[in-house]
């Protein structure tokens, strides 16, 4: 047996499987049009409060911000550090 034919064998079952359970499910769920089902129902009762904008806008609050940089390096600088061999780039895993 070749991987081409198992991979297509796994696949026809893989497809006949779901497939009967998808037909078991949906002849399973008949019903018939004057039933209902009973549904739960959660109705949140939520009232919204005012406010009052402050003088303070948002620019001024993200300038605040204590983070300095995101850590990210940009692909250039990878590449830069490397042909000066200031990283290490193939070197084996070791564990």
């Amino acid at each position: 047996m070749t991987w081409f034919k198992f991979i297509l064998w796994l696949a026809v079952i893989y497809t006949l499987y779901y497939g009967g359970l998808i037909c078991w499910e949906l002849l399973r769920t008949k019903r018939m049009p004057g039933e209902e089902q009973h549904e739960l129902t959660f109705v949140d009762e939520a009232v919204p409060l005012k406010t009052v904008p402050t003088g303070e806008s948002h620019a001024a609050a993200a300038a605040v911000s204590a983070v300095v940089s995101s850590g990210g390096v940009k692909i250039k600088d990878i590449f830069r550090l490397a042909q000066e061999e200031a990283i290490e780039y193939i070197r084996p895993v070791s564990f």
